[in-house]
Parts: structure tokens; sequence; C-alpha cells
């Protein structure tokens, strides 16, 4: 028998009072909870909170009082009382019903006229019970079998009865049972037992086994046990279990909830970057949680509905994919809603990294294909301009002009320098370079207009590459810091080696970078940072966020980094400034 927690004890008369039979409520200390009407005709003193025993002994002299303790420690299930008060008639059966689900009710104590025939009419009830019941004897053999247990074990009387009983149960739990039916002979309490049967067929089912002994009197004369098949309770128990598992290894999230929006499942590995545990909801509205979500709201209104779909999202820092699936009934009337969450975070930002990559390679050959074909026509521009003044006279009013034409050619063709090193293509020397050596002329530059703080380590190994390259990357770099800074703060530039472990540079930019030792040049500026949102595209081309800038200084260091098979490491934030760490490959390792 269940009740409901929340039945508090005030209701507890309203409801046996609906009864025809006379019964009684008890609590877990044996004190009367409550009586139905029936049962105070019989004993009109009954009172609650008297002790429940006294209140049997009152009611049916017929029971002796180590019966009446044995029925309510629960060790009967059963008390037959010969002379039966009021209108019983000539007999009465007092059965001990326990209370699941209530705190204020251990059992219910129901009092009911037993006529004559009374083995006939059990014999009915068991011959129609739902549950397989059978006896047996002091050996453990069947001495009584009702008709399911003969339908599902496919046995027939001749060939069971007298037959162990151990050849229901798979070997591996014959111990258990044994143990179990001597602890019962023994008068001791066995808390119901799950076994597994084997039928003639050869069929496995799991049950649920209760047991008692059988009295003649003071001798215990055999055991009667009620099984009940759980087989499906089981593998929906172990199904459940799996899913748990599987869900809890992997980066998803699993949940349910009913109609009314109450959630009945969460499961997955992905719990934990939502801040919730499993099972952390069940019981909970969803309504209630998500309700400073309207977005979300929707969603799952739109699966109540009957609506089944996939969506996207974003909670907190991540990002998922939800698939909501309505969940139905055998009937196949809606039952509920069910959605798997996958966290995207990770795929969405790899994809976002290869949409970068794709452009950054499309600038890249764009370009360098612009650069080159600049610089054939900066060719001319020049050689033609040279030719020119060679022609005219010193007086000549066309050679301040023509000189105009030359020094502007040369800008151009400083542009286009930068626009090959950022492509790339623009590393003409390979060869041993100190690089402390060129960051100190790069930073000498750059303090004639601006304060730069160099801290250059002596000894470094070398760099194998372009020395003109490197310090244009260096200078770009130092450049970039000044812009940043306010007047008058200074730029800290540093040189150093850095052996770096797998992994360690899987953020640089344009690529991860492999383990090894590396130079490294940092920048450091104490201006307002870099927005988060802007980062990505900094290495862009003509991407600048300064009304003076060309938005080409760190595109070329980039390219350069990448033709030097290094790259480029950022860390900022706004008002802290900005750090640029520029990594070389050390030449041979050393």
């Amino acid at each position: 028998m269940r009740f409901h927690p929340s039945l508090a004890p005030r209701d507890f008369p309203l409801l046996l009072d609906a009864l025809p039979a006379p019964v009684i409520a008890v609590d877990a200390a044996n004190r009367l909870a409550a009586a139905s009407a029936a049962w105070t005709a019989i004993d009109p003193a009954a009172q609650p909170g008297e002790p429940a025993a006294e209140a049997l002994a009152r009611a049916l002299p017929c029971l002796a009082p180590a019966a009446i303790d044995a029925l309510l420690a629960g060790e009967r299930e059963f008390l037959v009382c010969s002379a039966a008060p009021g209108t019983l008639g000539s007999g009465a059966r007092l059965t001990r019903a326990p209370v699941e689900g209530s705190a204020a009710v251990a059992a219910v104590l129901a009092l009911l006229p037993e006529p004559a025939g009374e083995p006939d009419r059990y014999r009915r009830l068991v011959e129609e019970a739902n549950d397989i019941m059978f006896s047996l004897d002091r050996q453990g053999r069947f001495t009584e079998m009702n008709r399911l247990g003969y339908e599902v074990s496919g046995y027939t009387p001749a060939e069971l009865i007298g037959s162990s009983a151990a050849s229901f149960v798979v070997p591996e739990h014959r111990p258990r049972v044994a143990e179990a039916l001597a602890r019962i002979w023994a008068g001791q309490h066995v808390p119901v037992l799950e076994v597994e049967f084997v039928f003639k067929s050869g069929e496995r089912r799991w049950f649920e086994v209760k047991g008692r002994t059988v009295r003649d009197g003071d001798t215990i004369t055999g055991t009667f046990h009620v099984a009940r098949d759980i087989t499906e309770r089981r593998a929906l128990s172990e199904a459940r279990e799996l899913l748990s598992r599987a869900a809890a290894a992997a980066p998803i999230v699993i949940w349910a909830i009913d109609m009314e929006g109450r959630y009945t499942l969460l499961e997955g590995g992905a719990l934990g970057r939502y801040g919730l545990r499993p099972g952390e909801l069940v019981g909970q509205s969803i309504f209630e949680f998500n309700r400073d979500a309207p977005e979300r709201l929707a969603e799952v209104r739109r699966g109540l509905a009957g609506e089944a779909f996939t969506t996207t999202g974003a909670w907190r820092d991540t990002v998922y994919e939800a698939h909501y699936v309505p969940l139905r009934d055998a009937s196949g009337a809606q039952s509920g809603l069910m959605a798997v969450v996958l966290d995207i975070t990770e795929r969405v930002r790899a994809a976002e990294a290869r949409a970068r990559a794709d452009k950054l390679e499309a600038l890249t050959i764009l370009a360098g294909g612009v650069a080159h074909d600049f610089n054939n026509l900066l060719v001319g521009i020049l050689g033609n301009a040279a030719l020119a003044l060679l022609e005219l006279p010193e007086g000549s009013p066309a050679r301040p002009i023509l000189q105009e034409i030359e020094d502007a050619a040369r800008r151009l063709a400083d542009l286009s320098r930068q626009m090959l090193a950022f492509s790339g293509r623009g590393q003409f020397v390979r060869q041993p370079v100190d690089v402390s050596a060129a960051v100190a002329e790069a930073a000498a530059a750059a303090s004639r207009e601006h304060p730069v703080e160099r801290q250059l380590a002596r000894g470094l190994p070398p760099v194998l590459g372009d020395p003109g390259q490197l310090r244009l990357a260096a200078a770009a770099l130092i450049a970039n810091a000044v812009e940043a800074s306010p007047p008058g703060v200074p730029v800290t530039v540093r040189t150093r080696r850095e052996t770096v472990a797998a992994g360690g540079l899987a953020h640089a930019h344009p690529g991860p970078l492999p383990a090894g030792d590396y130079v490294v040049v940092e920048v450091i500026d104490r201006g307002e940072g870099i927005d988060p949102a802007l980062q990505h595209r900094i290495f862009e081309p003509f991407f600048t966020t300064r009304f003076t800038g060309r938005g080409l200084g760190l595109a070329t260091v980039s390219g350069i980094a990448r033709g030097h098979r290094g790259g480029v490491v950022v860390e900022s934030a706004p008002g802290a400034g900005a750090t640029f760490r520029l990594y070389l490959p050390a030449a041979g390792g050393s």
C-alpha cells in the first residue's frame, strides 16, 4: 500500500471512514494514528495516540498479546480471531498491510470476516493472482503452486510437486536462496530477494520473491512464497543505467520532462559545464529553471506542442545544439518531451578558425599577386624617372617633379615589400641571425620618437632566416605598441629563449606550433588593450582601428612569422594593454 507523503494525519479518518470494513492506521511507534467509523463501532474507546496493542487487545480479546506484538512488528501478515466481535460472524481475519511513502503511517490493519469455506475462498484468490505463489516443505520441495506458476514455468503438477525448488533457480543464485530459506526457518526477517528463475523451456526471467513461514499452531510446517516478475523492470533499470553511463561519458546533456514541464530525467557528461549534476533538477519545473531565458521556454513549448526540431543557442560561454523529441505512450498520446543537448563549442570555434584561415589564405594569395605585379610596374616607373633625370639639365623645372615621382615610387616599393612579407613570398635570404641584434636596431630607430625599454638577452641561439625581414617584423611590433601607448609611456621590448612543450603554442597565429626551442621577441605596451571581439582580425591586411593606420603592420609580422615557421601569441584585455610574442624556431634546435 502506498500513500502520498503530503497526506496529513488529519486526512486519515476521512480516508478510512470511506471503507466499509473496520480499519485502523498505526504509526512507526505502533501507536494508533486513525480508526475508521466501522472500527470505532466495535471499540468506541479507540483514541489516536494510544498504543495500538492496547486498542487491538480491547477490540479483539480473542488474540494473544504475543501474536499482536508479532503482527505489529511485521513478523506476521495476519491473525485469525475465532470469536469475532459485532456482526462479523463467527470468525475474522486481522490483516496487516505496510504503507510506503508516508511519514505518518507505518501500516494499516483491516478486520475482515472469515466465513465458512475459507480455504476454498483463499484458494480462488491464490489461483487468480497475478504473481506466482508456491509453498515448500522443510527440504525445500514444492508442495503447492498456483495456476500462473505452472503456466509460466511450463511444468505440470506431476513434474513439479515434490521436486526441489532449486530446479527453478539459476545455479549462481542457489547458495543465496538456500541461505534465505534457512533464515526464514529460523524465524528471522529476510528482505525481498531478486532471483533469476529458469523455466522448462530454458528461458530465464527475474523475480522479486518474498517468503514467510507457514504454521500449524506453534509448529512451522513449511514456507509460503510470492514471486513477482520484474524482468521488464530490471531491463528498464539496466537500460537507464546504461544510458546514464553512456551519457556521462559523452559531452552531452539529456533531459526529459512530463507534460506539466517537470523534469523526469537529467543526465550527461556536459552537465558540469552548465553548473549542474545528474538528476539535480528531477521533479522541478523547467519553466521555473528557465524563467530568465524566454527563447528556451519558447522551444520547450514547441516541443510540448508535439513538434520535433533541432535548434542551436548559447549558454554562458558554451554553444549548444538541442534536438527536441516528443515522448509518446503506448497509445500514441504525447506524454512528455526529451531533448539531447550537444556541446558544439569546440566545433563552432574550429569552424570559425577554418573560416579565418581560409580568408587569410585568400588574402595572402591576393596580396602576393598584387605586390608582385606592383613591383613590376614600379621598376618601370623608377627606371624611366631615373632616365628622365639624366636627360634634364640641372636647372630644369621638371627635375623636382620627377624627384617627387621617384620618392613616391620608393614609398610604394616599401608598401609592396610589406605585402610580400605578409604573403610569405618576401624571404630571399636564409642565414643565421642574431635576433637580439636585429631587435636592437629596430628599437633604436623607434626610440628616437618614443621611449623604449630594452631587455635583450645575450647568447641566444641564432635563428635561420632573413635579417632584413626579422628587423622589419620587430619594427612593426614596436611601432604597433608605440601607437597604442599614451605619449611618454615607455614600450618594453624583450628577447629570450623558451622551450615549449607539446600543445604549449596551440593558440599561436597563424597556426599551432610544434614543441621545441624558440627565440622569443616580446613587445609590451600599456595602452587601452584590444577588444576580444577584434583579436581574431588584427592580423588581417588592411584591417586597422586607427585613423592613420594602413593595417599592414601586424599582417607583415604574421607573414614573416609564417615564412620563418614561427608564430605570434597575443595577450590582451581592455584597459590592461597588450603583449605580443613572436616565436621563432632556434636554428639546429640548440
